[in-house]
């Protein structure tokens, strides 16, 4: 199986980037789609969270039926919905036809991450494994810069519609292409009683609760940063492209990720994602006061930087606890993560740029908090340094 490692892994991998970047797509284009329907950009924002909270519960649902159906067919057909639903996104008219298409879609892209990272671990063993995940999490990271930047690149040529039309395009693609790369793997059948049974044993574990509660707003203070950043300086579109673009760099970094925690220890490596994320922000703080475009420009690879160790960290924290509850362990994770993130516009849009900042400071003291917590019981957790 090592010898096709190059090519599964590439599959994958491009799966992850465009499952993501649909995450973020709505971001830059709020105000391009309200204009065209004719509707309020809160609205808009609300149809975006109906996305964020199907696609949690389609995290939940595909991760236990993988189980049943195998994992390489969730993959390939879920790609395959994708398709049929990113589509429809494109022809929505009005704001019920824009929430209901693009719940379906969210719902249906769910079938990927929990079930990867599961697949990951059935096809894969030692460095191979860890690679791999490791880029499957730099791929969802670079998404975050990468949706943004063709969403808006898109839907100024052609229409925001055009942008949902790419994708399902693309997703169609990457389903004949999965559908003859990807490998199956062994069905064990898993009763909903049993599933159901592990995750009560998780949720009654402190430490998995420890890392739950970083994971919840983990992902939505990505959200909350570019989301604000983007209504501050929308004005300023070329700066506005290019602290996205630049922040690409700091996507890089998850990618040494096993390194440093090999290195310096798994707390250590959180606890210098959670520095760097206060350095960010208060970097956004000065440039909210003297408007230097180099400082959102640095402040905004720091972001990343941070986001990108504290991923993978925090990953690696539920794969060591959960042991034989790995599968469910990891798709709650999947669902807690993007559960937060449903929540993040709702609040931003109601924020101005400064108190969006507070409040990203208030989620990362949060973040060494739990982390403090779990350092504190990492001998009797058996989690290492």
């Amino acid at each position: 199986m090592n010898q096709n490692f190059h090519r599964i892994a590439a599959v994958l991998i491009g799966m992850a980037v465009m499952v993501a970047c649909n995450i973020y797509t709505f971001i830059p284009i709020y105000g391009s789609i309200a204009a065209s329907l004719s509707i309020p950009q809160s609205e808009v924002v609300l149809a975006g969270t109906s996305f964020i909270f199907f696609y949690a519960c389609g995290l939940l649902t595909f991760a236990n039926a993988a189980d049943h159906f195998g994992k390489k067919r969730i993959l390939v057909w879920g790609m395959l919905a994708s398709a049929f639903s990113s589509g429809l996104v494109g022809l929505s008219d009005d704001f019920w036809s824009l929430f209901i298409t693009r719940g379906l879609q969210g719902f249906c892209l769910g079938s990927f991450a929990p079930v990867a990272f599961a697949y990951t671990y059935d096809l894969f063993t030692g460095k191979h494994r860890t690679l791999l995940l490791a880029f499957i999490n730099s791929g969802f990271l670079f998404a975050g810069i990468l949706g943004q930047l063709l969403s808006e690149g898109i839907t100024r040529f052609f229409g925001w519609a055009a942008v949902f039309f790419f994708f399902a395009m693309v997703y169609a693609s990457l389903f004949l292409i999965g559908n003859q790369t990807l490998p199956p793997t062994n069905v064990v059948s898993v009763s909903p009683s049993q599933q159901f049974a592990t995750i009560v044993k998780l949720l009654k574990r402190k430490e998995i609760l420890y890392c739950y509660g970083i994971v919840f707003t983990l992902l939505a203070t990505f959200i909350a940063y570019y989301d604000s950043l983007t209504r501050y300086i929308s004005e300023d579109p070329g700066l506005l492209f290019l602290t996205r673009a630049v922040g690409l760099i700091g996507a890089g970094l998850s990618l040494f990720t096993g390194r440093l925690m090999e290195a310096l220890g798994i707390y250590k490596t959180l606890f210098i994602g959670v520095v760097l994320s206060m350095i960010s922000v208060v970097a956004a703080f000065i440039y909210a006061y003297g408007h230097e475009p180099f400082i959102i420009i640095l402040s905004s690879i720091l972001f990343v930087s941070a986001i990108s160790l504290l991923i993978p960290t925090v990953i690696t924290l539920i794969g060591n606890m959960s042991g034989n509850g790995r599968s469910q362990a990891l798709s709650l994770y999947s669902f807690l993560l993007l559960g937060g993130t449903s929540v993040a516009p709702l609040i931003i849009m109601h924020l101005t740029y400064v108190q969006s900042l507070f409040l990203l400071v208030g989620c990362f003291l949060f973040h060494a908090w739990m982390g403090g917590l779990l350092y504190a019981g990492r001998k009797r957790w058996g989690t290492g340094d």
